[in-house]
């Protein structure tokens, strides 16, 4: 999926999402964790990244096998996200402090989380939960 950064589009690809639980055949338990994980690396894309730019973009994929759900997600962002200040930030686990809350959840509900720098400017995230 590709769309602007608006905020309206985090439940749209909620609801695609639930349309690929479908094929999945997950539990209601693991579907809500990759939604919540789903919600925010979208709206972190759009917010944060994106600065709700609308004429920045918004990519979304979803592949899957039998064994593992992968969910990309790619911003527009032309600035360089430091990955390891965030993940120094992020080691006291703090679920209260305003910023890194999203990421700590993806984290705990994903069975990987993978940053991507891109080379031609914006950050992409790479979620996996095995099914």
């Amino acid at each position: 999926m590709e769309f602007v950064s608006d905020l309206k589009f985090t439940e749209f690809s909620v609801l695609v999402f639930s349309y690929v639980r479908r094929f999945l055949h997950m539990e209601e338990d693991e579907f809500f964790k990759v939604e919540i994980s789903l919600r925010e690396v979208i709206n972190n894309a759009i917010l944060h990244g994106n600065k709700s730019d609308k004429a920045k973009r918004v990519f979304v994929t979803f592949k899957w096998s039998k064994r593992s759900l992968y969910i990309n997600i790619k911003d527009e962002n032309s600035d360089k996200v430091d990955f390891n200040v965030i993940n120094k930030q992020l080691e006291n686990n703090d679920i209260l402090a305003f910023s890194g809350r999203g990421i700590l959840i993806m984290k705990s509900y994903m069975d990987k989380v993978k940053f991507i720098p891109s080379v031609g400017g914006g950050t992409e995230i790479v979620m996996e939960k095995k099914l």
